[in-house]
C-alpha cells in the first residue's frame, strides 16, 4: 500500500526587492495584491507575474503595469 505525504508550500509575494508576507493561503493572487494595495498605493496599478516554484516556494511578483499615459 502506497502512502501519501501531503506538503504545504509557501507562497512569496516580491515587491519592489521586498517580500510581502501571504496575507492568507486562500487568497488568489490578484486579491493578495488587492490587499497590499492599501499602503502599497502603486499595486492598484500592477500586474502579477510568476507563479513558478523554487522547491516549496511558489513565488509570484507585482510589477508596474506598462501603458501609455493619455
Amino acid at each position: 500500500m502506497s502512502h501519501l505525504q501531503v506538503e504545504t508550500i509557501e507562497r512569496r509575494f516580491m515587491h519592489g526587492g521586498r517580500t510581502l508576507p501571504d496575507p492568507d493561503p486562500s487568497m488568489s493572487p490578484d486579491d493578495v495584491r488587492a490587499f497590499y494595495s492599501a499602503i502599497h498605493p502603486e499595486l492598484l496599478n500592477a500586474v502579477v507575474t510568476g507563479g513558478e516554484f523554487t522547491g516549496q516556494i511558489q513565488v509570484f511578483e507585482f510589477r508596474r503595469a506598462v501603458g501609455d499615459k493619455g
